[in-house]
């Protein structure tokens, strides 16, 4: 199998389908939990300064879990001259 060499180009289009798609499916997954929890708080009659912690712990686990799956995205895209294939090493299962 010919192996390509990492140029530039190849590495930013990678980089940008994961940039991209991390940051809009953010946004939207973002988004949608905010409001959900934004009326659950409000009905357990929480102020913004104790559910404040807990949005951030949210946020950030949303964000991790949503940046893998563009990751997974980018690792499975047909690019327009590559594809990425993950090969075991030399005697590895």
């Amino acid at each position: 199998m010919q192996e390509l060499e990492a140029t530039w180009s190849r590495v930013l289009s990678v980089w940008w389908l994961i940039e991209w798609r991390a940051i809009a499916g953010g946004l939207v997954t973002g988004g949608a939990l905010g409001a959900v929890l934004g009326v659950v708080f409000a009905f357990m009659d929480w102020d913004s300064s104790q559910a404040s912690p807990f949005y951030l712990v949210i946020g950030t686990v949303m964000g991790f879990a949503w940046t893998v799956i563009a990751v997974r995205m980018a690792l499975r895209k047909k690019y327009r001259e590559f594809r990425i294939v993950l090969l075991p090493r030399d005697g590895a299962t």
